[in-house]
């Protein structure tokens, strides 16, 4: 069983209405217990991730992976879409030929 340390140091800020609501609301989506916990759990993460830069690699690496994906399939509808053009386009031009 680990035992946890004693949380003795407190840190506050401020936060417009709309902040905080957006906080509330993103604490919500996490399934986090309380705002307090989900901010704590955010900074934590961050700070974590500029002490040891290496440690966000896999999940950086996930999103590329992801955006290129989604990137190829764009590319692949966009060329299916121009080969119908095109397609369509010389059929055109192959009937006035040939009623000229």
């Amino acid at each position: 069983m680990t035992v946890a340390k004693a949380r003795s140091r407190l840190l506050s800020f401020r936060l417009t209405q709309d902040e905080l609501e957006n906080l509330k609301v993103a604490c919500l989506m996490q399934g986090g217990r309380n705002t307090s916990d989900f901010a704590r759990a955010a900074v934590l993460q961050l700070t974590e991730g500029h002490l040891r830069p290496d440690s966000r690699m896999p999940d950086r690496f996930s999103a590329l992976e992801l955006r290129l994906a989604e990137i190829e399939t764009g590319l692949k509808h966009n060329t299916e879409m121009l080969r119908a053009l095109l397609k369509d386009s010389v059929g055109r031009t192959s009937e006035r030929v040939r009623g000229a």
